[in-house]
């Protein structure tokens, strides 16, 4: 096992928190069943909690959340067991420490790229429907295991879908508050539901095409 103190002082780096979206994607294992995380990085380079970070997200991507074990999530991170209790005590403080991690406020997806507004609105919005794709479908595979446990894990949906959702909404209702001003939009319409139904079906095409 890494020493504890691997696990207390480890601090995410730039170059693993510009990985953390890609690293929803379940990695190919190996021929040798060791992990891409595993071995394309070295103990000395990454820190133990940030591999088992990343290594639990693509575990409960895989397999959900309540397939995931912590043995599985060590072995995916290439560290014992004994190393994922001393840096997250348990699998519920690992999940939301993954959470947090990946749609926390300084989580990469909270900062998406928002396009920049023109004098055209069907231009604008079709540039805002093709932001939101990217993201979601950056984030599918947990995004996925969010909607299949729902029930259990409340708490920890509600943080994944702010976290994809509320950036671009915000960009969005700016973006139709503005048409309303310029009477491009009919009199009378509530731009927080028409924001929420122009999201949600850009939402239901990624997981249509995505089956």
């Amino acid at each position: 096992a890494l020493p504890a103190r691997a696990c207390i002082h480890g601090k995410t780096t730039d170059s693993s928190a510009s990985n953390h979206l890609h690293a929803m994607v379940p990695a190919p294992k190996a021929a040798t069943g060791t992990s891409l995380s595993s071995s394309t990085s070295t103990p000395e380079r990454v820190s133990a909690h940030d591999r088992l970070l990343e290594a639990a997200a693509r575990v409960f991507a895989r397999d959900g959340i309540e397939g995931a074990t912590t043995r599985m999530i060590a072995r995916e991170a290439g560290v014992n067991e004994v190393t994922l209790f001393r840096c997250f005590k348990s699998k519920d403080r690992l999940l939301a420490a993954v959470v947090g991690n990946n749609f926390g406020p300084r989580a990469p997806s909270q900062t998406p790229v928002i396009p920049p507004t023109s004098d055209d609105l069907h231009a604008d919005l079709l540039e805002l429907a093709h932001s939101f794709d990217r993201l979601i479908f950056a984030n599918l595979p947990l995004v996925r295991t969010m909607l299949g446990e729902i029930q259990r894990y409340q708490e920890h949906e509600r943080q994944v879908f702010h976290g994809i959702f509320a950036p671009l909404k915000s960009a969005l209702r700016s973006r139709l508050d503005l048409a309303a001003e310029k009477g491009e939009l009919r009199s009378g319409v509530n731009g927080e539901v028409l924001a929420d139904l122009f999201l949600s079906m850009v939402f239901m095409g990624v997981l249509r095409r995505n089956l």
